[in-house]
């Protein structure tokens, strides 16, 4: 039997960023199978988001690095994958149709096309009769729809996917997971998801990555094995509960690590105080 290619394969990839030195990125591997949903999770400031702009081809990693799209090695990787930010990033002066058709045109498809194709999706997102308003017209869960479609119509298999529901209430976040995992089944994209949120992720994924604190690094790698479709009561569930106790395990620790870090870059020795400030005068 022919082995099959995975989606997307990160081997041995680290980033340095020359301000400072700072090593962001420390020898990461992970990868991803077609039509696969795989999440990251991590602290904050371990490069999650420097990763994925890595693999969108927006920044370049340190020699050694390879990433392989659909199985062969990849040095120009711009325009293999859809990436959608946390910020939904439409413009304020376009409506929602000429938004989400924003990556056609780019393409070079003509805009009367474009928007034929949009339209039809409308219904899909929850969006019909919305098409000719204007962003600041629609809810937050409306405009991160608009978002996706936008990411969708960009025809990639890949989709590149960083905090899409990070600035969104919790009722929304919940409806917006669950429209996430409809479009992916429906369209069956390979997804890259990162968040903060464990529970997100549980409820996501088939397999999570948990990165370390900076330098990030894969800590470990967990298989998510709930049925499909989930449905929202399946986060009381023993089997999920007992997957997120794990998470908190990993994640706390890499969390306390990066505050101490943190710590430690805003509260310096005394090295080089004055001696006021590090030898305060001691009550007789």
């Amino acid at each position: 039997m022919k082995k099959v290619p995975f989606k997307v394969q990160v081997v041995n990839l680290s980033k340095t960023f020359s301000s400072g030195p700072i090593l962001a990125l420390q020898k990461v591997n992970l990868h991803a199978r077609e039509g696969e949903f795989v999440s990251l999770i991590g602290p904050s400031g371990c490069g999650k988001s420097t990763l994925f702009n890595i693999i969108a081809g927006l920044l370049k990693p340190d020699e050694g690095g390879e990433i392989y799209l659909d199985g062969e090695r990849r040095e120009d990787r711009r325009g293999f994958s859809a990436y959608m930010p946390q910020k939904d990033l439409l413009l304020p002066w376009r409506t929602i149709l000429d938004n989400v058709i924003l990556g056609l045109e780019i393409q070079g498809v003509k805009k009367s096309v474009a928007r034929k194709e949009a339209l039809a999706l409308f219904p899909n997102f929850g969006l019909a009769g919305f098409e000719k308003n204007y962003p600041d017209s629609l809810s937050g869960g409306m405009r991160q729809r608009a978002a996706l479609m936008r990411t969708i119509l960009f025809k990639k298999d890949i989709m590149l996917l960083d905090e899409p529901f990070g600035a969104l209430d919790s009722m929304t976040r919940s409806i917006m997971q669950q429209f996430l995992l409809k479009v992916w089944e429906e369209f069956r994209k390979t997804i890259l998801f990162v968040t903060h949120d464990i529970e997100e992720a549980i409820f996501l994924s088939d397999r999570i990555y948990v990165m370390t604190a900076r330098p990030g690094t894969i800590k470990a790698e967990l298989s998510v094995p709930l049925p499909r479709p989930r449905d929202p009561h399946l986060v009381t569930s023993a089997p999920f509960v007992g997957i997120k106790r794990i998470l908190l395990d990993l994640i706390q620790e890499e969390s306390l690590k990066a505050f101490e870090e943190m710590s430690v870059v805003r509260c310096p020795s005394s090295v080089g105080l004055p001696d006021s400030v590090s030898n305060p005068p001691q009550n007789p």
